[in-house]
């Protein structure tokens, strides 16, 4: 997984990478909890930014391996810095998540392109008279330009009656 520009022996897709990060957020929730009362922005702001920054580095640290923290540019001080490396593994997350899902499910197109290609159900004889009755392979042009010339001469005459009435 690429964080930042710096590429990790980490995968979303990797069950074992996985069960890794799952462990560490739950050391992590559960150091806040314990260590985290003393640390409260209302008392002293500056050391409730260090106590965050810190449990996110030991996180990424636990889960991409030891001293990625420092790889990511995090010094323990800057909560910004933080932040913004928490969305880029956020976003590489999702990104790794959404090509395997692009490989395991058809997009909308190769799906249309794939029934285009489908073999039709076979069909007994009852069927296919069926089908050859409701959509006829020969049409004859010559009989509709009858109905028509009969259907405007219908018409042109009620217009006539109209306009003489």
């Amino acid at each position: 997984m690429i964080i930042n520009g710096i590429e990790f022996d980490f995968s979303t897709l990797n069950a074992n990478d996985v069960d890794r990060m799952l462990a560490a957020q739950t050391r992590q929730q559960e150091r806040a909890r314990t260590e985290g009362s003393r640390y409260t922005p209302e008392s002293d702001y500056p050391a409730w930014l260090r106590f965050q920054c810190r449990i996110f580095m030991d996180y990424l640290d636990e889960v991409l391996g030891e001293g990625a923290s420092e790889k990511l540019g995090l010094d323990g001080s800057n909560f910004n810095a933080c932040l913004t490396v928490s969305k880029a593994f956020a976003e590489a997350m999702a990104a790794e998540k959404a090509s395997a899902c692009a490989l395991i499910h058809p997009t909308e197109e190769r799906a249309q392109a794939s029934a285009a290609q489908a073999i039709p159900a076979p069909m007994n004889r009852e069927q296919r008279r069926a089908a050859v009755k409701a959509h006829p392979a020969v049409v004859d042009f010559r009989a509709q330009e009858a109905a028509k010339a009969t259907r405007r001469a219908q018409l042109k005459a009620e217009l006539e009656a109209l306009d003489n009435a």
